[in-house]
C-alpha cells in the first residue's frame, strides 16, 4: 500500500470510541470543520472517523456522502502532519457542495501541525 493510504485498521467505528474523543478529546474549530483529537494509551496508527450531519444538509444522503469522501481524501493527504497514536473525529459543519478538497486539507494541516506542537 502507498504511504498515503487510508487503511480499514484506521477507520474509527465503534460509537463509544467516538463519544470518547467528542467527551475528552482537545476540539479545534477551523473553518470549514471542527476536529476533535484524543491521545490513546498505547502506540500505533491514528484512527479517524468522519461525521456530516443530518439536519445540516438538507437531509440528501447524496451530498453528505460526497462531503465524507471529502473529509477522508484530504485526512488521507494531510496525516502525516500528526503523530502516531491518536483518535481523530472530524466533523464537516459548514461545507457545501461546492467546497473543494484542497481548503478542507490546507485547514486539517493547520490543525495538525498546531497539535503536533503541544
Amino acid at each position: 500500500m502507498s504511504l498515503n493510504s487510508f487503511l480499514r485498521a484506521e477507520h474509527l467505528k465503534k460509537s463509544s470510541d467516538i463519544k470518547a474523543v467528542l467527551d475528552k478529546g482537545i476540539y479545534y474549530k477551523s473553518g470549514p470543520v471542527n476536529i476533535y483529537i484524543l491521545k490513546r494509551p498505547g502506540d500505533g496508527k491514528n484512527r479517524a472517523a468522519f461525521i456530516c450531519k443530518k439536519a445540516l444538509h438538507q437531509k440528501k444522503t447524496v451530498l453528505r456522502n460526497r462531503i465524507r469522501r471529502i473529509l477522508r481524501e484530504a485526512y488521507r493527504k494531510t496525516s502525516h502532519f500528526l503523530p502516531l497514536g491518536n483518535n481523530i473525529v472530524i466533523i464537516g459543519t459548514k461545507i457545501t457542495k461546492d467546497t473543494l478538497s484542497t481548503e478542507i486539507e490546507r485547514e486539517l494541516a493547520g490543525v495538525f501541525k498546531k497539535h503536533s506542537k503541544k
